[in-house]
């Protein structure tokens, strides 16, 4: 009887452990998961990630700025601030953060708990790819991510081709005035649609008009929800949108790292295609 008991419990860690995997997340984190029943996920993007692959019913508790991915999914808070008593209170596998939200919490509280937790911070396209291989993964929907990344992959191959890259900032916050930097997956996209940043410093540095206009980018790509403030900057106003060199887009389309930056990408691609492939960028 003895001896079956420690076969049986030596079957179980077996099975248990066939089904767990270790993964790095976005800053090199080891985490050893068995799939994931329950994640909650405090990164806009990550949601949108898990909603592309069909993972979405996993969900039970998002925060603000991501649509509601299931009826019993829960708020547990705003975007860069959380309630951990309601995340607790959810029993969830998994947490899936932003890197500065770990920077400023850690994700100890939860790991003192059991709780998993996987820092989401891709610095381009690829890092993108990469979670979303990574979310499949962990979810169990492994051929549901192959299929979106291939998608993903033949849309970019149809991009115009751009004969000279303009330059361009892409201003995502104004008050003060926030842009991408040449590090980030906002930067990288840019460059894949055939445009170039011209911004050199490395992350989401603030910077003022004079700065902009000193750099005088070919292009200046706007945040669309910003747009009345960009007519309250004077100074931005007179020397961009008098030339026509200003884009708004959506930042849903662009600013979330997620496959559906697919069709940001595009609009930048198309814009830089129209206003660059006939007589060289036009200044108007």
């Amino acid at each position: 009887m003895k001896r079956s008991i420690i076969t049986l419990v030596f079957c179980l860690a077996f099975f248990n452990n066939a089904f767990a995997i270790t993964i790095k997340d976005d800053i090199s984190r080891t985490i050893n998961i068995s799939k994931a029943k329950s994640i909650v996920v405090l990164s806009p993007a990550a949601c949108d990630i898990l909603e592309e692959i069909g993972a979405s019913n996993l969900i039970v508790g998002y925060t603000d700025y991501a649509k509601k991915p299931n009826p019993k999914a829960v708020n547990v808070g705003a975007f860069g601030t959380f309630n951990i008593e309601k995340i607790i209170s959810l029993k969830p596998d998994l947490v899936i953060m932003p890197r500065f939200i770990y920077e400023r919490y850690t994700a100890k509280p939860l790991e003192v708990l059991g709780i998993k937790v996987f820092v989401f911070d891709p610095k381009n396209i690829e890092g993108i790819v990469s979670d979303v291989k990574k979310f499949g993964l962990i979810t169990g929907k492994i051929n549901q991510a192959k299929d979106k990344i291939n998608i993903f992959t033949k849309q970019i191959s149809t991009l115009y081709n751009i004969n000279k890259k303009p330059t361009v900032a892409f201003v995502v916050w104004f008050s003060p005035i926030i842009v991408a930097g040449k590090d980030t997956f906002i930067s990288n996209a840019i460059s894949i649609a055939g445009g170039k940043n011209i911004i050199p410093k490395d992350g989401w540095p603030v910077v003022t008009s004079e700065y902009l206009i000193e750099k005088n980018p070919q292009f200046l790509i706007i945040n669309s929800r910003f747009k009345n403030d960009f007519y309250k900057e004077n100074k931005l106003l007179e020397y961009f949108d008098r030339k026509n060199r200003v884009l708004f887009i959506d930042n849903a389309l662009i600013e979330r790292p997620s496959l559906n930056i697919i069709k940001g990408i595009k609009i930048l691609n198309y814009y830089f295609y129209e206003n660059c492939n006939s007589n060289g960028c036009r200044q108007r």
